[in-house]
């Protein structure tokens, strides 16, 4: 009875799970989960059982009978297998994700649209994610340098919130910007973004060259566009949380002034003045006390910790991707009173809401503070300015006083600590200036968009976008009531600034795409974009606190006039695209935009912009199948133009202003001229590349380009007959004409072992041809460059320098006609042939993997460009600063007839307008140099918790090979001056994913 019983049991159980485990007739549709389109051949198959598959057609649909309780496993090369259960269901619907080691074969080609890279017409470059996270500082746009031929990346300044400045394919422009476009997913931001974005939320940056890339963008374009997507979720088992730790060092990236010891220093007086040189009772005591202070070590700090840490949550459900992060960045400058901190929070949303509607947000929140002195952020000649103070201060001078003990002998008098005020000198201490003058800088800003997306028809997409850009800035500054008193008669004051900025970004677009006879493919974009940006300000400060405990601003006994400023700027923009290849081979792409900027004139406010450009892969052709060495060859051409409106507010209109004296009395009055037919700098750039793969082994890629610049935007000088001292027009014409070149050869590729090498340069030729009024040339007074037809924009305008003659020491130079002279004559200053902007410039980046181990280095160099080092004024100039310090250089100084020397007599009179401060600039940088080691999945397994883990260490500007003897070449002007010296960092890491 028993045995019966069990075996009605068991036959029960069997029935009941075949009744539940019943097949059932699934269909649905497999689309790509960024552009909506269906993915035709498709694996769908039930997991377990290789026998039940289905492929999609060319729609992307499947019909696929399956048990009611198993998994669909769906794939397709270059997505992300997706894992589905059909719980009993008949329609499923899936959405793949691009691979993640797929996503640097995609590029973003205007207004969201991605392509392969193999199937972009324009010029454009990618620099991924690996390249930028990590990097121990600040601003994201440090990493791009010498990543991509043509694109110069300066970061001028090692002061923490210091960010870069980027110069893509030569100067366009000589009075308007000359800054590339930034977006940041997809909408327009400012170009201080790279400083508020956390690299490691950066998925990619692409940087558009040509008209064919930029032209859609129009309006601001015509110095490149900069393209920044932030990270989104990928779909997954389940979602990944990562946490990073880095900590580091920040020192002076380099420091190559030989400056005099005091030995030196007195060796130098007694030489050159002999029995002139008398002693003070100071110098005699600290000669005796063997003084010796090394200013640079006293004010920079060569240890200045330098630390992050964020975290992250990222994934995808079948219809949501979502990432998630928060950050801190902290670091301490290396100069006095310098330091900043930053928080990043950023929310990117995805989510299919049924299968014609999309949506999405992207969020990102910064709040960032950072401190510095006056002094330092305007590089003044000021021992204000310890940076300026540390070349100069005598080495004899000691930060202590210099007392006399009971027997009469000095001693240095280190208890008391530094002195405020050096009488030995009659200087105040440069860190008693920067402590009693704090400057606190607070900024929230807001980086906000959101998308709504309907596909109506197969193919066709229909998208809004809304973005915002905001920041909240303030700033807090004091004179603190202080005994000694630095500033004469001036009074402690104490003032507070506010500044609004906001732009609105309203983005409409249609893009259709279609296929005709199989071969044909066809997009088609049609959208409209409205920009709104405010500007508010306002300051107040008073004067006249009297109480170091009550600094602030309603303490003082006098209150100054506040200030308030309101600037407002719209445009308006219509564009199309219109693309056509046949079967993948042949490429057709076209694109117009019409621009209007409140910006300019009233009878030219809107300028038309277009791009033409066609690519032929010459690969595809039937009869280059057999050329199985040649594994990519790609032939591209395009013309096209775009803007530039990087003016001022309202330099079209005539502005009033306030004029003081007339009548014994103030007056308003007209202060700058209108100009109603101002309107847009035009570049017309053509650019023709060829892209080839050979052996599987070398990556090529040339592209030679041509850009000319019509109607510039320049501030014109008027004849002060007219009232006006200036005013602006569209006058004058440059070209800008190279090469760009990207090389790549992967040398080892194994399963365990990769080895690639990779490397690009640019060189560029630029020239004025045309300028204001007929001129061939214009003269700008104190910065030792001048505009002239014919000649590079940037090159530097001087009398040329002809060595010192050994009879007599005296300086030599040379005529305007070549001759060699004594008197010293502005009359024959020309141009020198050396310019401000680097004609030549690349990188080297070195790519090596064993396993989990990694090195990468990043090298970067620029060549022919040149700096007025005005530092070396004051170093190489005894007469005019007696009591500074000089470089050991000046011991070679000319005292006898017939010394051969560079160094003339101290009797002959150092001129600052000839060419004897311009230095060959040139370097070579190693930029970044990483090592790092990922645990084994297996070691991870184990641990029941942990995904992954990586420890890394990074070095940033190790080393630096140049001429130039300032403290750093890679500073974008064209005179230095006590500025903030670039910083060199040494940190450790550690990531964790779970």
């Amino acid at each position: 009875m028993k045995k019966i019983r069990l075996f009605l049991t068991g036959l029960l159980l069997v029935m009941t799970a075949t009744a539940f485990a019943q097949d059932v007739t699934v269909t649905g549709t497999v689309t790509d989960a960024s552009t909506g389109e269906g993915i035709p051949g498709a694996a769908v198959l039930l997991k377990g059982d290789a026998t039940q598959w289905a492929l999609t057609d060319e729609m992307g649909a499947y019909t696929l009978t399956v048990p009611s309780d198993g998994v669909l496993e769906v794939s397709f090369i270059g997505y992300t297998t997706v894992e589905v259960p059909v719980n009993g269901r008949s329609k499923i619907d899936v959405q793949l994700e691009m691979a993640a080691e797929m996503l640097d074969d995609v590029i973003v080609v205007g207004y969201g649209s991605a392509r392969k890279i193999s199937s972009v017409v324009g010029s454009a470059s990618t620099v991924n994610k690996k390249v930028i996270a990590n990097r121990p500082t600040a601003n994201a746009g440090d990493a791009l340098q010498g990543q991509v031929s043509g694109l110069q990346v300066f970061s001028s300044s090692g002061e923490p919130s210091a960010s870069v400045t980027m110069r893509l394919r030569g100067v366009s422009s000589i009075n308007a910007s000359t800054t590339p476009l930034f977006i940041l997913d997809g909408s327009p931001v400012s170009a201080s973004v790279f400083t508020s974005l956390n690299s490691n939320d950066i998925e990619n940056i692409v940087v558009m060259k040509d008209a064919s890339s930029t032209a859609i963008y129009g309006s601001r374009a015509a110095n490149g566009v900069i393209y920044i997507t932030t990270k989104k979720g990928q779909r997954g088992d389940k979602p990944v949380v990562s946490v990073r730790a880095q900590y580091g060092i920040s020192q002076m990236a380099r420091h190559k002034l030989d400056l005099m010891n005091s030995d030196q220093w007195f060796q130098f007086q007694e030489m050159v003045y002999g029995d002139e040189f008398q002693m003070s009772e100071y110098q005699e005591n600290s000669r005796l006390l063997g003084v010796n202070t090394n200013w640079t070590r006293r004010f920079f700090n060569e240890a200045a910790p330098v630390w992050s840490l964020d975290a992250s949550v990222s994934g995808a459900s079948d219809k949501t991707d979502y990432y998630f992060s928060l950050g801190v960045f902290d670091q301490t400058g290396i100069a006095l009173e310098s330091e900043m901190t930053r928080y990043n929070i950023r929310t990117n949303v995805n989510t299919q809401v049924n299968n014609w509607l999309r949506m999405g947000m992207n969020l990102g929140m910064t709040y960032q503070e950072y401190v510095t002195t006056p002094y330092q952020s305007n590089g003044q000649n000021s021992f204000g300015n310890a940076i300026y103070a540390s070349n100069n201060l005598p080495p004899w001078l000691s930060p202590y006083g210099i007392l006399y003990d009971d027997n009469g002998n000095p001693y240095i008098d280190y208890a008391s600590g530094e002195l405020d005020y050096w009488d030995a000198i009659q200087t105040y201490n440069p860190r008693y200036l920067a402590e009693i003058q704090p400057r606190l800088f607070t900024t929230v800003r807001l980086n906000a968009s959101t998308y709504q997306q309907i596909t109506p028809i197969k193919g066709l997409t229909l998208k809004a976008q809304q973005s915002v850009e905001g920041y909240d800035s303030r700033t807090t500054q004091q004179a603190l009531p202080v005994d000694p008193w630095p500033f004469g008669t001036d009074t402690p004051f104490a003032g507070e600034s506010f500044s609004r900025y906001y732009r609105l970004t309203f983005t409409n677009t249609a893009e259709y795409n279609f296929t005709v006879a199989d071969r044909n493919n066809f997009s088609i974009l049609l959208g409209q974009e409205a920009i709104i940006e405010d500007t508010e300000s306002f300051s107040a400060s008073s004067n006249g606190q009297s109480d170091i405990r009550q600094p602030y601003l309603s303490y003082g006994l006098q209150a100054d006039i506040p200030s308030w400023g309101k600037s407002e700027v719209n445009y308006n923009s219509y564009f199309a695209r219109a693309s056509y290849n046949y079967n993948e081979k042949y490429y057709l792409d076209a694109s117009w935009r019409i621009d209007g900027s409140s910006l300019f004139g009233a009878n030219k406010k809107y300028a038309n912009f277009y791009s033409v450009g066609a690519m032929w892969d010459i690969k595809r052709e039937r009869w280059m199948q057999g050329a199985s060495w040649i594994n990519d060859l790609r032939l591209k051409a395009s013309i096209g133009t775009t803007g530039n409106s990087g003016i001022s507010n309202y330099m079209s209109f005539a502005t009033v202003g306030a004029y003081a004296n007339v009548y014994d009395g103030a007056a308003w009055g007209v202060a700058t001229p209108s100009n109603p037919d101002l309107t847009w700098e035009t570049v017309e750039t053509t650019n023709i590349g060829l892209t080839a793969r050979l052996w599987n082994f070398l990556g090529v890629n040339v592209e030679f380009y041509n850009k000319n610049t019509r109607d510039m935007l320049m501030s014109i000088p008027y004849s002060y007959t007219t009232g006006y001292g200036s005013g602006w027009g569209n006058i004058g014409d440059m070209y800008n004409r190279g090469v760009d070149v990207d090389l790549s050869f992967d040398i080892i590729q194994t399963n365990d072992i990769y080895f690639n090498i990779k490397t690009n340069f640019n060189y560029n030729k630029n020239m004025v041809t045309r300028l204001f009024d007929g001129r061939d040339y214009y003269t700008l007074a104190g910065t030792g460059l001048r505009m002239e037809v014919g000649h590079a924009w940037g090159e530097y305008y001087a009398v040329r320098q002809a060595g010192v003659d050994p009879n007599d020491g005296m300086q030599m130079w040379y005529d305007k006609d070549g001759n060699i002279t004594k008197v010293y004559s502005q009359d024959d200053m020309v141009m020198t042939g050396k310019q401000r902007y680097a004609p030549w410039a690349g990188g080297v980046q070195l790519n090596f993997q064993y396993k989990g181990l990694y090195i990468g280095a990043d090298f970067s160099w620029v060549a022919g460009n040149y700096l007025i080092n005005n530092d070396r004024w004051f170093l190489t100039n005894p007469t005019e600063f007696d009591f500074f310090n000089m470089t050991t250089d000046m011991l070679d100084i000319w005292t006898t007839p017939g010394q051969v020397t560079d160094v003339p007599s101290i009797e002959s009179v150092r001129q600052i307008d000839d060419d004897g401060l311009i230095e060959n600039a040139s370097f070579l940088r190693l930029k970044n140099l990483q090592v790092s080691y990922s645990f084994p999945d297996h070691w991870m397994k184990k641990t029941g918790f942990i995904g992954g883990a990586r420890i890394y260490a990074i070095a940033r500007n190790l080393f630096t090979i140049t001429q130039y003897s300032g403290f750093d070449p890679e500073v974008d002007t064209n005179v230095t001056l006590g500025q903030y010296p670039n910083s060199r960092e040494f940190s450790i890491g550690v990531e964790l994913t779970f």
